[in-house]
């Protein structure tokens, strides 16, 4: 209230003295001048009309919720949304959960607002809602403070909450009529425990601002605006850290460090102002070390604290969210506990209905109250989830719900129970039966989709809760699953912690099985002399335990690791042993994949009659059963072995029936591969078009299931099937991907066949000196590692290279090593090609006469195979061979000869 006046006693006669009252409340005394001027005259009583608290020195990653807020605030600003009888009073409400930095935000912006004069008043008073060790502040209470702060005496003030309220609206409006410039009042009501204790702070008319604070969402308040406060980003938490820290403090330049801490802190701002103080208070402590600190913790939560010895309870973490749980009811509490701790880093409804023992309805209700007061978070439709921090303070707490034990054994059974249902649906053909649990295939992989992280962590966290079972079964059970969707990392994780716990309780069987999912991960990370190992292992202990089945799953899995690893002669003696056992298991599908690696081996050998004969015993033994996955593998390397036989339009109806397999059978990996197969077979079969087609199909897939080599190879293809389309400058575009894809890593660390797609991508860029290095880098690996159609496949393409940076005899050298790898290999296509490429080379060196023969050779070639495109090509090698040797005569036949073929060919 305004202090401006005389004292009553020197009042003169003109000035008429009545009574201020906002319906039956007197406020004060209210002198009427002639002039109709207000003001009061009963005795001068201070005020805090301006008792924001002050703004932190700075406010990182806010700028938006700031903004937002002060659009609200601006008095001057029409909200569009507010009807008549509201008269233009705006509330704004912010939640968040304890230490997220509600009022900080409120104060920088009142900080704003008062800078630009919109209020005549701006009070504050703190409800203590969730304050440690405090009682909180009654609506009655809180009228009190703003009251006094208006300046109104104690007896003036109403002792009924009613009238209290009545009487607040009225000083509110009293402190604007007698504002020089009519401004309206700002009330900031700050860590309010619910909306019951706002309601009766809320302005009356006058266009007054009220802001609100809670760990609560305050819904309940009708119209008003509302603001989620969550954490700050990465790069914020990283900037509030700095900026706590001295400007010349060398650790303010350690991003990477302060960034772990960050992370650690789960980028809650009390948490970062808290360690942030700690690194000021220490300044040897490296962000690195208070880190190592923090994770080797029991608790995190109790080691972010504020370590000066006058510390308030609000800068201890522990204490702030003990309020948050000290305002639930006995069962909310308990189910915030154990959803909070369970394993994994969220839990669905149907999951947190056996935690806790409550039927899902009940549950759900309970789950979404603590939303509301922000201890967790509703992470989807059916999920929820809680903050990093608020998992450690429930795993840590002193007094767990008394039967956490029980309620955790049950979430695992219920996890190990469901998982197995959903994994005979991946495992089983069309025609074994399956769980009812799920009612297709696709609904199986759905759970798993959603459960995956959730299941990974509860795989382990088992063995620490004295689960068994699950600490080995659990992770069995999710290896199909997660070698289907690619997650080698987490199948790492779960296998070495699956076979520590079999090894540790003598469990053989289960200790092989675990073996055997580890070599698949290693594999599938490309780290094949590690697979093997473990492959070996799980050999050994099947044999040991007498399980022939499970020896010849092993088997295979080694025979893969030595074919990826390029050891071709280990490979096929590993697969041909699988596939010696055969005669001693029943189920005839279990053979399939040893016949199958047998093909593959020989057929990267070269041995494609060899490689068919053992592909057709793979497929004799499908005969047997319907079992679509394995079809399409058999169907995938018959592809294969025929494009190598140059058997292009049979390998393209093989691959094709693989490839729709593969869709139909959701390894989205597998069809990946099946579709960079088919576009090499397409692009040697003069269809270009559809090539295309198939390498953009594969390109996608290798997107989607993140194997970038995978996809730097669709990318390569795509190059060449543009390129023979005449699209250069798009060829030239997605070569620019292979090298962005690959060229990412240093070459040391590709393996031969990436190193041999980033050499042939530029290639095409017309990058020769660039692809003479890679693709030589290529050309030695594949020789470390006897990979002969590796080796002729790099030579052809250094050939090439060399040509194009003038080096003509270092050319016809590649050129020649490719076509004796070639005929080796019984590769008739690739030899013609590389015949043709050794005569150019030799026509660049001045060779003529050895140029001739090498093109005549690339054509009788090709004429053999019937390919009358590469005839027509070597044709038109030969003109120009025999042009550049003055037999023009010669020449000009060989050029008819090569338009007649291409015509030919096109028809």
């Amino acid at each position: 209230m305004s202090d401006t006046g005389s004292t009553p006693n020197s009042t003169p006669a003109h000035i008429k003295i009545i009574k201020a009252q906002a319906g039956n409340n007197v406020i004060g005394q209210q002198i009427t001048k002639e002039n109709n001027f207000h003001f009061y005259l009963h005795r001068s009583r201070p005020t805090a009309k301006f008792s924001l608290p002050a703004p932190p020195p700075a406010l990182v990653g806010r700028q938006h919720e700031v903004d937002t807020l002060l659009s609200w605030l601006d008095p001057t600003a029409s909200h569009q949304e507010e009807d008549e009888t509201s008269s233009s009073v705006v509330v704004s409400a912010l939640a968040g959960m304890g230490g997220v930095g509600k009022t900080a935000l409120v104060a920088s912006a009142g900080r704003i607002a008062h800078q630009r004069e919109w209020f005549c008043a701006e009070l504050f008073v703190d409800l203590r809602g969730y304050t440690p060790g405090a009682v909180p502040l009654s609506a009655g209470a809180a009228l009190d403070v703003l009251l006094r702060q208006m300046g109104i005496a104690p007896e003036e003030i109403p002792a009924e909450l009613e009238e209290r309220a009545a009487f607040y609206r009225s000083a509110l409006t009293e402190l604007s009529r007698n504002d020089p410039r009519g401004r309206p009042v700002l009330v900031v009501v700050d860590n309010a425990q619910s909306a019951e204790q706002v309601r009766p702070l809320l302005p009356g008319p006058g266009n007054h601002r009220l802001v609100a604070t809670s760990r609560s969402s305050l819904h309940s308040l009708t119209g008003a605006h509302h603001i989620d406060l969550d954490v700050l980003t990465a790069d914020a938490a990283v900037e509030l850290v700095a900026s706590i820290l001295k400007e010349d403090d060398a650790r303010t330049r350690d991003t990477e460090g302060l960034r772990q801490l960050a992370e650690v802190c789960g980028y809650l701002p009390l948490a970062l102002e808290i360690v942030a103080a700690q690194l000021a208070r220490t300044p040897q402590l490296t962000p690195a070390r208070l880190v190592q600190r923090l994770k080797k913790a029991a608790s995190r939560v109790d080691k972010i604290h504020d370590l000066s010895r006058d510390a308030s309870q609000t800068r201890i973490l522990r204490a702030v969210f003990d309020t948050s749980l000290a305002q639930l009811t006995d069962d909310e509490a308990r189910v915030f506990l154990l959803t909070a701790s369970s394993p994994g880093p969220t839990i669905s409804t149907s999951a947190a209905a056996v935690l806790t023992g409550l039927d899902e309805d009940a549950v759900e209700e309970v789950l979404e109250e603590l939303v509301a007061v922000h201890l967790l978070q509703h992470a989807s439709e059916d999920r929820w989830g809680a903050h990093d921090l608020l998992i450690d303070y429930a795993a840590s707490h002193p007094q767990p719900p008394a039967d956490r034990d029980q309620a955790l054994t049950r979430l695992l059974d219920y996890y190990v129970t469901t998982a197995h249902a959903a994994d005979t649906h991946l495992k089983a053909p069309p025609s074994q039966e399956v769980s009812n649990r799920f009612a297709r295939r696709e609904e199986a992989l759905a759970w798993l989709d959603n459960e995956q992280a959730t299941l990974v962590a509860a795989a382990l966290a088992a063995p620490t809760l004295d689960h068994t079972d699950a600490a080995v079964l659990l992770p069995l059970l999710l290896t199909k699953y997660l070698d289907l969707r690619r997650r080698f990392g987490e199948l790492e994780q779960v296998s070495r912690s699956a076979q520590a716990v079999a090894h540790a309780t003598d469990n053989p069987n289960a200790e092989a099985q675990a073996w055997l999912a580890l070599g698949l991960a290693l594999v599938g990370m490309r780290r094949p002399e590690e697979g093997g190992a473990a492959f070996t292992r799980a050999r050994d202990l099947f044999r040991q335990t007498g399980n022939t089945l499970g020896e010849v799953e092993a088997l295979t899995g080694l025979g893969g690791a030595r074919q990826q690893a390029r050891q071709l002669d280990d490979a096929l003696e590993a697969f041909t042993n699988a596939s010696n056992l055969l005669g001693r298991i029943t189920d005839p599908r279990s053979g399939v994949p040893a016949l199958t690696g047998v093909g593959l081996a020989l057929q990267s050998m070269g041995r494609f009659k060899e490689a068919l004969d053992a592909l057709d015993r793979a497929h004799a033994l499908l005969e047997q059963t319907a079992d679509p996955y394995g079809e399409a593998q058999v169907l995938s390397c018959r592809g294969l072995t025929l494009l190598g036989m140059s058997r292009f339009e049979h390998a393209i109806k093989s691959l094709t029936r693989a490839q729709e397999l593969f869709q139909r059978t959701g390894d989205a990996h597998a069809e990946a591969q099946t579709w960079v197969l088919l576009g090499t077979a397409l692009n040697q079969a003069n269809r270009p078009k559809e090539a295309i087609d198939a390498f953009t199909h594969a390109r996608e897939l290798f997107q989607r299931t993140e194997d970038t080599q995978g996809e730097a190879q669709a990318w390569a293809g795509l190059a060449e099937a543009l390129r023979k389309t005449g699209q250069t400058e798009e060829a030239v575009k997605a070569a620019d991907h292979v090298r962005d894809l690959l060229g990412q890593e240093e070459g040391a660390a590709l393996g031969a066949p990436e190193l041999a797609a980033l050499g042939m991508s530029q290639l095409a860029s017309g990058e020769f000196t660039e692809a003479v290095d890679t693709l030589t880098r290529a050309r030695t690996l594949f020789r470390q590692t006897t990979d002969a159609r590796g080796e002729a496949e790099a030579c052809a393409g250094l050939g090439t290279a060399l040509i194009g940076a003038g080096r003509g005899e270092d050319a016809a050298e590649a050129f020649t090593r490719a076509q004796e790898l070639f005929q080796q290999a019984g590769d008739i296509q690739s030899e013609a090609q590389a015949w043709s490429g050794l005569a150019a080379a030799l026509g660049q060196a001045n060779r003529p006469e050895e140029a001739l023969k090498a093109v005549t050779r690339a054509q009788e070639l090709f004429q053999q195979i019937g390919d009358t495109k590469g005839e027509a090509e070597a044709w038109a090698g030969m003109g120009l061979t025999l042009l550049g040797s003055g037999r023009i005569i010669k020449a000009l036949k060989a050029f008819v000869r090569a338009r007649q073929l291409r015509r030919q060919s096109q028809k």
